[in-house]
């Protein structure tokens, strides 16, 4: 009998030393990991990636939808181009759960608008970096002199 309760003592300190070890409890540690892996950041200590329309949290394989032009500028080896960014699996096509605000002037974006941005990319770079210039309503053109609205 203290043969069995010094087994368990054992089993037991040997269990919390790899749960204090681990961060988490050790027999919930695969499904820790598996989830944190879902949802992109795995442990790269980078933070997770957001829709710049709704602000939603992108899943591992989630992309936003965005159309880029050919053309654009280079120098220093970083192309630029410009893009615009329809929304992510949540927002696009247009809903009423999840609200489109563009981040520069705060506005809700009607059903057929869209970001306006800067798609820049680096040779030799996976990453890709977009600045958001602004949305179809802040960024629309004023009128002409002596041509009327159209």
């Amino acid at each position: 009998m203290v043969y069995f309760g010094l087994l368990l003592l054992g089993v037991f300190l040997a269990y919390l030393a790899l749960s204090l070890l681990g961060g988490g409890s050790f027999w919930f540690y695969k499904a820790f990991k598996k989830k944190e892996a879902k949802l992109g950041g795995g442990g790269t200590g980078e933070k997770p990636r957001t829709c710049p329309l709704c602000g939603h949290v992108l899943l591992k394989g989630q992309r936003v939808k965005s159309l880029l032009f050919r053309g654009g500028t280079e120098a220093g080896g970083v192309k630029e181009q410009v893009a615009h960014l329809l929304g992510c699996p949540f927002c696009y096509p247009p809903n009423r759960e999840h609200k489109r605000v563009c981040p520069v002037c705060g506005s809700v974006l009607p059903p057929e608008g869209y970001l306006i941005a800067r798609f820049f990319t680096r040779k030799g770079k996976k990453r890709k970096h977009v600045h958001v210039l602004g949305c179809t309503e802040c960024r629309k053109k004023p009128p002409l002199r002596g041509r009327p609205p159209s």
